[in-house]
């Protein structure tokens, strides 16, 4: 039923040797000249979830179920509800629009696959703030009381410590935390909760 979607989908091979399909791969051509024919069907109650069932109705086959699901986008089968409206291409020019693939395998092509995603615009690179680098340069090492105003010491944990420990349906917090007029130790979990969903308004 897949056999374009999935089955022969092409294979590369990762840098450890792991050899994996590549499911990001169109299996239809769409810079052809070759446009696709297409017809609008609107899904009956009977036919929810069932892309098989349209693709007997449409087709008199349901061998070309992927065909409806690849062309409309649709990843999950499951989400076809009925009165949904989706495109049905004629059968003729989805075959000719379907690529032909082959399983060989090539290293090259895990780096094509990555590259095919992202987008780089030199004119849009981030710039360094001078600010940022006085920040990471500031002097941590003081005690609490002998900070610059607005520089607040590392929280970091010791091995073993907990910044917040839950006991009992109740909140408590480790040293120097919680010391501020909302948190306290000992807070139920809906205290807790209602004080940081306030917190997070706008």
């Amino acid at each position: 039923m897949f056999l374009n979607s999935i089955d022969r989908k092409p294979l590369f091979q990762k840098p450890d040797g792991t050899v994996v399909r590549d499911l990001t791969e169109s299996m239809f051509d769409f810079r052809t000249n070759d446009y696709f024919n297409f017809s609008i069907y609107r899904v009956p109650f009977d036919y929810q979830m069932r892309p098989d069932l349209i693709s007997q109705a449409m087709y008199n086959n349901t061998l070309y179920t992927e065909y409806i699901l690849k062309y409309n986008g649709i990843s999950n089968p499951f989400t076809i509800d009925k009165g949904d409206v989706i495109a049905i291409p004629d059968l003729d020019s989805a075959k000719r629009n379907t690529k032909t693939q082959s399983d060989k395998i090539e290293g090259s092509d895990a780096k094509r696959i990555r590259n095919s995603y992202k987008y780089i615009d030199p004119a849009k690179a981030p710039k360094r703030d001078g600010n940022l680098d006085d920040f990471d340069r500031r002097n941590l090492s003081k005690k609490k009381d002998q900070l610059a105003d607005g520089a607040l010491p590392p929280n970091i944990a010791q091995e073993g410590e907990r910044g917040i420990t839950y006991r009992n349906g109740r909140v408590y917090f480790g040293e120097g935390i919680g010391e501020s007029a909302c948190l306290k130790n000992g807070m139920s979990s809906a205290e807790f909760l209602t004080k940081v969903i306030r917190s997070r308004k706008v």
